[in-house]
């Protein structure tokens, strides 16, 4: 008589075993193969005990989308109906067993594989590699860490669909290059780690930075290229903390996609720049409230007569004595939507300031205060703005709202709407960097703004040409028929003021006229050099 319960337990404590329960079982009940395969026939398995099994089912159950099958072997025995009732009854118990089994193996992939490509995800990332490391000497290795460029296009032109494809291909591509002593991983979305022998860098490098997918979309067929942007870095002779490593390559990649590079290596100096951005993410709240950040003046200038037409105020951080360069902790700001929050305290400094002026019966030029592209995705920005000017009785002809024009659409529109707000409150406004954008000309149509910027990119060359003369001519030409101010910023050289002369420019904001420097001393240039408005 077969051990039922003995099969049972064989089953209960290794749900995968149907082997060796079906081995415990297998001259009691005279079994020359079991097969379980799913109905769409995607997954097969097949315990061989008689390889002269006769291949005529002696019993087959259907359940839950797999089809359980029993042979008989080769020897003479014809079964009786109690074996039958027995068989049908231990096929249903297995069946019960491999849903479970099912159930659990899936719970496993949630929790260490991506769905999508079944590579490892973080959990099963790291885990390997510690696994891995018990085996391998970890300083011959490259942490990776890989996004795909501008992946959300292939999905927005094409679908989700075919998108979760291009990154199954790009997924298989990694594995058909790792080697069994390194370790792939997919984070989800188009984010690839991978545990990458060194001398193998130049190669995987090649390989993970450019792939192209042939795709069947739409009964046509479609070739694209996945561009990946890498950031790594090398394991070190300290002991590793593996997720620490992940977040290091991590870090290098991010940097490499804001600053446009394929790949770039985790070096001290980056390390300790992003160390000091997490640091401006978190203190520049409470910098500000501790008046830790000041406003400077740099001064707008006639080139003819050298004095002073107007003044831009500009945001300063003084941290332990030191003053904190713009470009670092701006585009934290800007990336984070905190920079508002600046933008509006400059504005608010340089409405008190000229408040004050007017009340002192001081020398007064039009001022300007510079807005974020990230301001505009304030709904109430143009409210806020013209708050602030009320406030301190800031006549319209005395403040001008520089903004910065855009490459996308959408934000223009919500910039065209800010400055036709300005406009029907009569508050001037100036478009900053005018040049850089994607519809240059149709601003000068469309927006109803008083004086554009040009951006200094046109005239930051150590020799301007004939072209240069037609090009930054016509915007000026163009801005004059129109009855729009023009002022050159970026202007470093005589050779250059000389030049904007020639052209028709007049105005120029640079530091050869001056840097931007604090209210003090713009106030001493003023009363020394004097405004065309005295």
């Amino acid at each position: 008589m077969y051990d039922f319960i003995k099969f049972i337990d064989i089953l209960n404590n290794k749900p995968d075993s149907f082997y060796d329960a079906f081995n415990l079982i297998k001259n009691d009940f005279h079994i020359g193969k079991v097969v379980i395969k799913s109905t769409d026939s995607f997954e097969y398995l097949e315990y061989n005990f008689d390889k002269n099994y006769i291949n005529s089912p002696v019993i087959s159950y259907s359940n839950g989308g797999y089809d359980y099958i029993i042979y008989k072997n080769s020897d003479s025995h014809k079964y009786n109906e109690e074996e039958i009732k027995d068989i049908t009854l231990l096929i249903r118990v297995v069946a019960v067993h491999h849903k479970n089994y099912l159930l659990n193996k899936k719970a496993t992939e949630g929790e260490f594989v991506s769905f999508n490509t079944k590579l490892p995800n973080t959990h099963g990332y790291i885990k390997k590699i510690e696994e891995l490391v018990k085996h391998v000497d970890a300083t011959n290795y490259n942490s990776y860490f890989i996004n795909l460029k501008g992946f959300g296009l292939v999905n927005k032109l094409y679908s989700n669909e075919i998108g979760d494809k291009a990154i199954v291909y790009y997924a298989n591509k990694l594995k058909e290059f790792k080697e069994d002593d390194e370790v792939i991983g997919h984070l989800g979305g188009d984010n690839f780690v991978a545990f990458i022998k060194k001398h193998r860098h130049d190669d995987f490098v090649k390989l993970a930075s450019n792939v192209s997918v042939n795709l069947q979309i739409n009964n046509t067929k479609a070739s694209l290229t996945l561009v990946g942007v890498i950031g790594f870095t090398e394991i070190g002779d300290t002991t590793p903390n593996y997720r620490e490593i992940l977040t290091n390559s991590s870090i290098a990649c991010q940097y490499a996609r804001a600053t446009k590079k394929l790949i770039v290596k985790l070096t001290q100096e980056l390390y300790e720049m992003v160390i000091s951005i997490k640091n401006i993410e978190n203190t520049f709240k409470d910098e500000l409230q501790r008046g830790n950040f000041l406003v400077y003046y740099q001064p707008k200038f006639d080139i003819e007569t050298g004095k002073v037409v107007g003044v831009e105020a500009l945001s300063r951080w003084i941290n332990n004595g030191k003053i904190v360069p713009p470009g670092l902790f701006v585009p934290v700001l800007e990336k984070n939507g905190e920079i508002i929050d600046l933008d509006l305290f400059v504005l608010e400094k340089l409405c008190s300031d000229i408040h004050n002026y007017r009340n002192q019966g001081h020398k007064i030029v039009p001022a300007s205060c510079n807005l974020s592209r990230r301001d505009f995705e304030h709904k109430d920005l143009e409210q806020k703005v013209i708050e602030i000017i009320r406030k301190y009785n800031v006549r319209t002809n005395d403040i001008v709202i520089e903004v910065t024009e855009t490459t996308n659409l959408e934000e223009n529109e919500r910039l065209a709407k800010f400055i036709n707000t300005m406009w029907e409150n009569g508050i001037m406004t100036s478009i900053d960097d005018f040049g850089t954008g994607y519809s240059s000309l149709s601003v000068l149509r469309d927006f109803k703004v008083n004086e554009i910027k040009i951006d200094r990119s046109f005239i930051n060359r150590e020799v301007l040409t004939e072209s240069d003369e037609i090009i930054i001519g016509s915007i000026i030409d163009m801005a004059k028929r129109l009855n729009i101010g023009v002022i050159c910023e970026g202007v470093e050289t005589k050779m250059q003021a000389e030049f904007l002369v020639k052209l028709g420019c007049y105005k120029a904001q640079g530091f050869y006229y001056s840097k931007p420097v604090p209210k003090e001393e713009f106030e001493a240039m003023l009363q020394r050099i004097g405004t065309v408005y005295d």
